[in-house]
């Protein structure tokens, strides 16, 4: 693949002179044997002449409590046992003595805290470089330097090159992978400072120097280098430089080192393209999208931050959305896959790849392509690169075959239960199921029963008022007449009882209110004074019900309610009865619904001392109980689903009546 590199570096690559007032002795008076400005400034040693002294900068990071010692090195590389320590200013320079050193070749090891430029975080540290004494006595050490130095470790001590050609060919591929321009030492010393802040504000788990030393000891191994994982944190990082070159902003640190700024740009450019394995954003490579990493790997956090770029008029772009989608997520997918991510939402194609979902894959989270066409879904079908909402039974029933009228299949997405009539299919509904009959097309008109309560096939089952029915029960003491309610297995009245007359029945007398509401006693018609600690009921128990009619059991009133409950509206017992507009004001999920004429209407009851409360929210009614306490009710309130049991202190409570009919 074709690399953007400038020629090779020549020795002085590592050992960048430093022209800057950068490079000039600071705070700290050296020894005057030791003064880098007396020692470092003579001319280059002639050769086989060793330096006297070795001076230089540490570049990338402000040092703190360091410590800088050099080692003499054999041929091999090896340490000699011969070390001399340096020492370090406030402004990052060092110099050493190179006194007693036989062999041209030394290591500089500098170690302590570091301050990182631009994030300004202490972290330990500890960087090097292979300095040749009879060539160099000026070298700085910086990101670039480390490498070579591991590097170049590696192929003399386990590749067995000799030195002069594994130096050569160190210093080849440190320029050559970090595109380091030959002789521009402000720019280097740029670069070094800025990729050592940039890993550091990377850096998650590690420190700067951290994947310093991880990043060079991958170096030197050789190998596929640039396709490792952690290398791509630098060329990422060039590659946010050179396509967002006017929002970046380095700290003053870096930004105040000489350079030229299109330099800069020109260098950040060459970087991304030498690390990332890319080209040039010719006309020929328009709409090219390409991964910053290998796509075979398993996604990291560095190639998560960096993931695809897009060559467009002439300059490459970050490439986001589906774009990036077709490098990062094919693997395992299949044609109408849907991914919802940072937003937007996504269709994988097995023609184009991923794209943008229209708003029906949207609504139905599933892809409609050509491959696709004619697919059903649950309520839809796939036409036209669309989903076509069609009716529930139409896509459920797609494909199965109506064999026989009255035959059952079963649903390919919902599972329901479907009945073939005439050659269609009708979905067997709940009330199906619960009246033991299909309402279908066939079956119109057609009246089921559920104990004696009918309903009528129309659309689907639907109960018979009972004002439809025309049934109505005469009183023959007074006259007055009631509907009459088939629930279930029963026959109720479908309004309150109004019975007043205390001569024909005088239980009723002082123990009768408005508008009619009867005392325990006068419910039960029992004489005045009966015990109901010791009283025993025969049920039925008539009490002050018209003849063939009798005071509700609870066991009678709880089977209405499982009544009211199965054939209702779900959750809506108590409202399921109410009826009339005596309820006051109530809210639209508490309005009574009446569903089976029942027509409970709000009465209220009268207290124990007279007074009267809660006419326009409660009512309640009488019931037949054996248990110790006698005075006992149910009660329907309008801001409750449920109704409720109640119990009296005394038999001179006032509440209502309905009566059931007696077994026949």
């Amino acid at each position: 693949m074709k690399k953007y590199l400038l020629p090779s570096l020549l020795v002085a690559l590592l050992s960048l002179s430093c022209s800057d007032e950068s490079s000039t002795p600071g705070s700290l008076d050296f020894p005057e044997e030791l003064d880098p400005s007396k020692e470092a400034s003579k001319d280059t040693p002639k050769e086989d002449v060793l330096a006297a002294i070795l001076a230089g900068n540490v570049q990338g990071e402000s040092l703190k409590e360091a410590s800088a010692v050099l080692f003499e090195l054999d041929k091999k590389l090896v340490q000699t046992g011969t070390a001399m320590m340096g020492m370090l200013d406030s402004k990052d320079r060092y110099s050493v003595s190179t006194t007693g050193f036989t062999s041209p070749y030394a290591e500089l090891i500098v170690s302590g805290k570091a301050v990182q430029p631009c994030s300004g975080k202490e972290v330990d540290s500890k960087i090097s470089v292979i300095v040749d004494l009879s060539k160099d006595s000026t070298v700085n050490l910086n990101l670039f330097s480390y490498f070579f130095s591991e590097r170049l470790k590696e192929l003399v001590k386990n590749s067995n090159m000799e030195i002069s050609k594994a130096w050569e060919q160190a210093e080849k591929e440190v320029r050559t992978l970090f595109a380091l321009p030959e002789g521009d030492v402000a720019l280097e010393a740029f670069a070094a400072s800025a990729l050592m802040d940039r890993l550091g504000e990377r850096a998650i788990a590690k420190s700067a120097p951290q994947w310093r030393s991880e990043l060079a000891e991958t170096f030197s191994h050789g190998g596929d280098f640039t396709k490792n994982d952690t290398i791509r944190v630098i060329g990422g990082v060039a590659l946010f430089y050179d396509l967002s070159a006017s929002e970046l902003d380095w700290c003053r640190d870096i930004k105040n080192k000489v350079f030229e700024r299109d330099s800069v740009n020109a260098y950040m450019h060459a970087l991304w393209l030498s690390i990332l394995d890319a080209e040039e954003c010719t006309a020929e490579r328009q709409g090219e999208i390409h991964p910053v990493f290998d796509p075979k790997k398993p996604l990291t956090y560095v190639q998560e931050s960096f993931p695809v770029y897009k060559c467009d008029s002439g300059a490459w772009h970050y490439a986001f959305g589906y774009e990036r989608m077709n490098v990062t997520d094919t693997a395992g997918r299949v044609d109408g896959d849907y991914l919802r991510r940072e937003g937007y939402s996504y269709v994988y194609d097995e023609v184009t790849g991923w794209r943008y979902a229209d708003p029906s894959e949207d609504q139905y989270k599933s892809g409609c392509t050509k491959s696709r066409e004619g697919i059903y879904l649950s309520t839809a079908v796939c036409m036209g690169g669309s989903w076509v909402s069609v009716p529930e039974s139409t896509s459920d029933t797609q494909g199965l075959e109506c064999v026989a009228d009255d035959s059952l299949v079963y649903g390919r997405f919902t599972h329901a239960a479907y009945v073939c009539e005439g050659g269609s299919f009708y979905k067997v509904t709940e009330m199906d199921e619960k009246l033991g009959r299909y309402c279908t097309k066939k079956t119109l008109g057609d009246t089921a029963y559920a104990g004696l309560t009918p309903f009528l096939c129309r659309d689907d089952w639907t109960l018979i008022p009972p004002d439809s029915l025309d049934e109505w029960l005469k009183d023959s003491r007074d006259g007055n007449s009631y509907p009459i309610v088939r629930m279930g297995s029963q026959r109720w009245m479908g309004a309150n009882l109004k019975y007043v007359d205390s001569t024909a029945s005088p239980n009723l007398a002082g123990n009768l209110w408005r508008p009619a509401f009867y005392s325990w006693t006068a419910a039960m018609d029992l004489p005045e004074g009966t015990d109901p600690a010791t009283y025993e009921f025969t049920l039925p128990h008539r009490g002050i019900c018209p003849e063939g009619w009798h005071m509700p059991t609870k066991a009678e009133w709880d089977s209405l309610f499982a009544f009211a409950k199965e054939f209702g509206p779900q959750g809506k017992l108590a409202h399921s009865l109410m009826g009339g507009i005596s309820w006051g004001v109530v809210s639209d999920a508490m309005k009574p619904l009446d569903t089976f004429g029942f027509n409970v209407v709000a009465t209220g009851r009268r207290e124990l001392d007279g007074a009267y409360k809660n006419d326009a929210s409660h009512a309640y009614f009488w019931f037949v109980t054996q248990e110790e306490n006698k005075y006992q009710y149910y009660y329907l309130w309008n801001s409750k689903d449920d109704v409720f049991v109640g119990k009296s202190a005394g038999p001179d409570l006032g509440l209502s009546v309905r009566c059931v009919e007696d077994s026949k």
